[in-house]
């Protein structure tokens, strides 16, 4: 299952010890990369959910007004 959306990923992860931890936001150029520095941090953690964070800004246009003397 590999995906190829570069990007920042959300976690909820159950350490080894047992504590829930949520809202883990990570960087990476695919959902395994995201997965291996997760597990790098959290040694034998137990992940439960995982998404992809969409960048609201690069679905808003970036507009600029030029305001121009009449």
């Amino acid at each position: 299952m590999l995906e190829h959306n570069s990007g920042k990923y959300l976690y909820t992860i159950r350490s080894a010890n047992g504590v829930l931890v949520e809202n883990l936001q990570v960087y990476g150029k695919s959902r395994t990369e995201a997965d291996n520095k997760i597990r790098q941090m959290y040694l034998r953690c137990d992940i439960i959910s995982c998404g992809l964070i969409e960048d609201i800004r690069a679905r808003v246009p970036n507009l600029k007004m030029n305001w121009v003397r009449p």
